[in-house]
């Protein structure tokens, strides 16, 4: 099905491993998207070929945009109206819809060329823009994926409202974000809740502690303010004060690295506390059966963004791991609270030393826990099953 085009903002990004994962079981299901990746990215990925968009094509725009004006003033007149009436909630977002406008003004003539059937924007931002643009050129019906980054901060983008109302099917990977969307008009018929898919299955010989002397505990994940990072130190800054040996381990970079590093200081957390930056795929991996327990305090950041499930809570689940989460934001979904993971109020930093501290003194007693989990994520996540769906719902 060649004649489907998926739009990326930039592909492919290291740290998307999702929809990675999802391309490459989509083609052992005979699904073959073109892909087409707007804001730079790799012209090659594991032997398929991936349509760069040349940034220098966009002085073309001069003859483009009174082309398509004339042949589609409608079109025109209404999503430049609605651009001029409404505010652009950043910078960032003023940038993504205009390089997602201009591409698909210098594009449409040749997607319409090509003939391709469906036009499927990957994110709801930058692609889905670019995709609803396509839609309203070229009359090509288009379809978006929209999760919890895309809808919640700064209550979604510039143009949400619009390619809401008018794409054919959303795609979401979580309940919260689901109803979210369904708040904002997407009916029952449109909306497809499917989650994201994991084909690794890592083997954890046996549920006991991987170090007798302390509790290994591992988080991974961007450093940013919706995961939460500095409850968490409050966290086991009390699990120290309760005399509980621990180790914390947390992969990923980002903004706040500085910030965090000097909390971590002034909590006297320097030996036991460790931000190891960005990590490959394979050492996340590998991490997961180094660790006993998966820490995530995820909260509803200062500017509404929050995550929906992220992509470490099922895998962390398929490793093994009990995986304490917070119920501030849609991570908790993806295990059955008590029986193959445990919800908590990040706020109530307590609550988890209570839980970690009964896991230190006593993990036999969490094993069954863990063992669900990995049940639970070969339910939910598994990435044929999932792939599946995500395949029928292109093709209705």
């Amino acid at each position: 099905m060649s004649e489907v085009a998926f739009l990326y903002a930039t592909f492919p990004r290291p740290t998307e491993t999702f929809v990675r994962r999802e391309l490459r079981e989509l083609g052992k299901l005979g699904f073959n998207p073109q892909i087409f990746s707007i804001w730079r990215g790799e012209p090659t990925w594991e032997g398929k070929h991936v349509n760069l968009f040349p940034f220098k094509s966009l002085c073309l725009l001069l003859f483009w945009i009174p082309y398509w004006a004339w042949k589609r003033p409608l079109a025109f007149k209404d999503v430049l109206g609605h651009l001029w009436a409404t505010s652009c909630p950043n910078l960032q977002n003023w940038n993504e819809t205009f390089l997602g406008l201009g591409f698909a003004l210098v594009q449409a003539y040749e997607f319409k060329r090509k003939g391709y059937i469906r036009i499927h924007g990957v994110w709801a931002t930058m692609p889905a823009t670019a995709a609803f643009a396509l839609h309203r050129l070229i009359d090509v019906p288009f379809s978006m994926g929209a999760h919890a980054y895309d809808v919640f901060r700064l209550n979604g983008d510039w143009l949400l409202s619009k390619k809401l109302a008018e794409c054919d099917s959303v795609r979401t990977s979580s309940q919260s974000t689901g109803r979210r969307l369904k708040g904002l008009g997407v009916q029952d018929h449109r909306l497809f809740i499917i989650h994201r898919s994991l084909i690794n299955w890592p083997k954890r010989d046996d549920f006991s502690l991987v170090s007798n002397h302390e509790l290994k505990i591992l988080a991974v994940g961007r450093l940013v303010e919706k995961k939460g990072y500095f409850l968490m130190l409050q966290i086991v800054n009390r699990l120290k004060e309760n005399g509980i040996p621990f180790s914390l381990r947390i992969l990923g970079g980002g903004p706040m690295e500085n910030e965090l590093l000097l909390e971590t200081k002034r909590l006297s957390l320097s030996d036991d506390v460790s931000i190891q930056g960005h990590c490959s795929e394979s050492e996340i991996q590998r991490a997961y059966l180094q660790n006993d327990i998966f820490i995530y305090t995820g909260i509803i950041a200062s500017n509404g963004d929050r995550d929906g499930i992220p992509n470490v809570i099922p895998e962390a689940l398929s490793a093994g791991m009990l995986v304490l989460g917070s119920n501030r934001a849609g991570c908790s979904e993806a295990f059955v609270d008590g029986q193959s993971g445990i919800s908590l109020d990040p706020f109530d930093f307590n609550s988890w030393v209570g839980v970690l501290k009964q896991f230190f003194l006593d993990p036999q007693k969490f094993a069954s826990m863990r063992r669900a989990a990995v049940l639970r994520a070969k339910e939910q996540f598994l990435a044929k099953e999932n792939c599946k769906l995500l395949k029928m719902s292109f093709e209705l």
